[in-house]
């Protein structure tokens, strides 16, 4: 006598419908906690990165009882006018002392990892751009956008998601008695968009080996600088010609504005602006409208900033312009932290 079949019955078409339903919600469970794993990865990597050039600052500082300028050689005065950005300075002090060797021009067209931040949408595939020989930015003519020291023949810069605070910096090397507010209350550098498609500058980067020898264009600033000298509270006062290499959008800096004189509109200090960006940064803003003279973060939640003392901040975004100017300059006298 045969048995009767005992085989296993397949799925029903709606047995395997409700299945592969299940399957789709858990993935949909499953992928906000993975992403918010991944922003939490980028931006601890944003800090790794902001640390590791904080501390080169202060190893600068140890080996040369000075800060790097914003652009120029690490002793004032000499006739070198091509000494190079805070960046390139710091390059012995980040596992770079190759690429620092080759020279400021040669070395300016490499990415660098530690410049790089995940988050940063903005940041090219390739961690160059192609910075115009001269033109129109935005509404501003720039009759040239290479400093002398930059050959023409070579348009390839590396980009940084990070900025270095121009107040901080300055033309010339300075001591951290330059930041008499505290280093702990002030910030050296912080993120930034690598490149942007529009905005009062229209598409332009930020370079990290771009800047210049306010020396060498002694004629940009009023009253006009005099043989080797350096601008100083009576040019910041008028500020810069509109179109001078001075102003270029490409300089990888924060805190500076080509404003001087009275400050505009409301504004709680008594003091004049004298080209001191005085604005909070823009919270995530789309690449096609950015201003390259500001700071941006890279979520909407808020910005990492290194501080002078080597630590590595958090700042909300629900921070107003007279907090964050509260840590931008290094000697206002203010205390506030906005966190």
């Amino acid at each position: 006598m045969s048995r009767p079949y005992t085989g296993r019955r397949a799925f029903t078409l709606i047995e395997l419908l409700v299945v592969i339903a299940i399957i789709a919600i858990l993935i949909g469970l499953l992928l906000p906690a993975v992403q918010k794993v991944r922003e939490a990865a980028a931006r601890t990597q944003s800090q790794n990165n902001l640390k590791q050039i904080g501390l080169a600052a202060h190893t600068f500082y140890s080996a040369n009882d000075r800060m790097p300028p914003m652009f120029g050689t690490t002793t004032a005065g000499t006739p070198n006018l091509a000494g190079g950005s805070v960046f390139y300075h710091l390059l012995p002090y980040v596992e770079q002392e190759n690429l620092y060797r080759l020279g400021v021009d040669a070395a300016r067209s490499q990415p660098l990892k530690v410049l790089q931040a995940p988050l940063d949408r903005s940041y090219p595939s390739g961690g160059t751009y192609q910075v115009p020989l001269s033109g129109t930015q935005g509404s501003t003519n720039f009759p040239t956008l290479y400093p002398n020291w930059a050959s023409t023949s070579n348009t390839t810069w590396g980009v940084s998601s990070y900025s270095a605070n121009w107040q901080v910096f300055g033309d010339t090397p300075a001591n951290f008695g330059r930041i008499s507010d505290g280093l702990s209350n002030t910030f050296v550098f912080g993120e930034k968009y690598a490149t942007m498609t529009g905005g009062p500058f229209g598409a332009c980067a930020n370079v990290w080996g771009y800047g210049v020898d306010a020396r060498s264009i002694p004629t940009d600033f009023n009253p006009a600088l005099g043989a080797n000298q350096y601008p100083g509270p009576a040019q910041w006062t008028n500020g810069v010609v509109p179109g001078s290499l001075y102003n270029s959008p490409y300089h990888p800096r924060n805190g500076f504005v080509n404003r001087g004189g009275a400050v505009p509109g409301a504004w709680p200090f008594d003091r004049p602006w004298n080209c001191r960006c005085m604005r909070k940064p823009e919270w995530a803003p789309l690449v096609t409208s950015v201003h390259p003279q500001k700071s941006q973060s890279f979520v909407p939640a808020g910005i990492h900033v290194a501080m002078g003392d080597g630590s590595v901040r958090f700042i909300s975004s629900s921070a107003t312009d007279e907090t964050w100017v509260s840590i931008e300059t290094p000697d206002y006298g203010e205390t506030v932290r906005p966190d």
